[in-house]
């Protein structure tokens, strides 16, 4: 009977936590169907975002009258479950909306910044000359949209051969360090750079998609 008994208040227990999470489940799907509307809002040229300095930006503030080439898609770059709104041409801007107002959480370049969604953040990639030299480094978004920059890796063709290789110049924010331990250290940015999808493969378009 202890048994039977257990067991009814066992399976009550389940349906009440069930119930919870659907009804938790259902509310996230009506605030990211809000939150999305007010990214279209925005879109649309009906209301404007905000920046940490309280000053508010429309779309054509920040790109100009001509919008048509604006690149926007959904992603959610800081892992708290709701999507933030991703715009890029030339600069690069994140949305999400914070205490009821649309904010624009980042500022960056489209050349160089792209969001790993699974890491919850950006990487920043570049390329330069004289001599050749390229340059890291990842700012992860933390939930409640703060960021966290991570050192930024630098590697140079010193000898100007051709190749970045054993002879040539590793730094960890502007300090010397041997290549083994540079080259572990930056492993993950390199995976990440052949192995994320870009932005730049998505197509362009004025309408974000889920």
């Amino acid at each position: 009977m202890v048994g039977m008994r257990a067991k009814k208040n066992c399976m009550a227990m389940l349906l009440i936590v069930g119930g919870i999470v659907a009804v938790f489940l259902a509310d996230r799907k009506v605030a990211e169907k809000i939150t999305e509307e007010e990214y279209q809002r925005f879109l649309d040229g009906e209301v404007p975002a905000m920046k940490e300095n309280g000053k508010t930006y429309f779309l054509e503030d920040l790109f100009g009258e001509d919008v048509s080439d604006v690149e926007t898609f959904l992603s959610d770059i800081d892992g708290d479950g709701v999507k933030e709104l991703h715009i890029r041409n030339g600069i690069y801007y994140i949305l999400k909306e914070k205490k009821g107002k649309l904010t624009i959480l980042y500022e960056g370049t489209a050349t160089y910044d792209e969001p790993v969604e699974a890491m919850s953040g950006i990487l920043y990639y570049r390329e330069g000359g004289a001599p050749y030299n390229e340059a890291y480094y990842f700012t992860r978004f933390e939930k409640d949209g703060t960021m966290v920059k991570g050192p930024t890796y630098q590697c140079y063709d010193s000898d100007e051969d051709g190749e970045i290789g054993v002879e040539d110049l590793y730094l960890k924010d502007g300090v010397e360090q041997d290549r083994t331990a540079w080259e572990k250290e930056t492993e993950i940015y390199s995976c990440l750079l052949y192995t994320s999808p870009s932005p730049r493969d998505r197509p362009r378009s004025r309408m974000p998609s889920s």
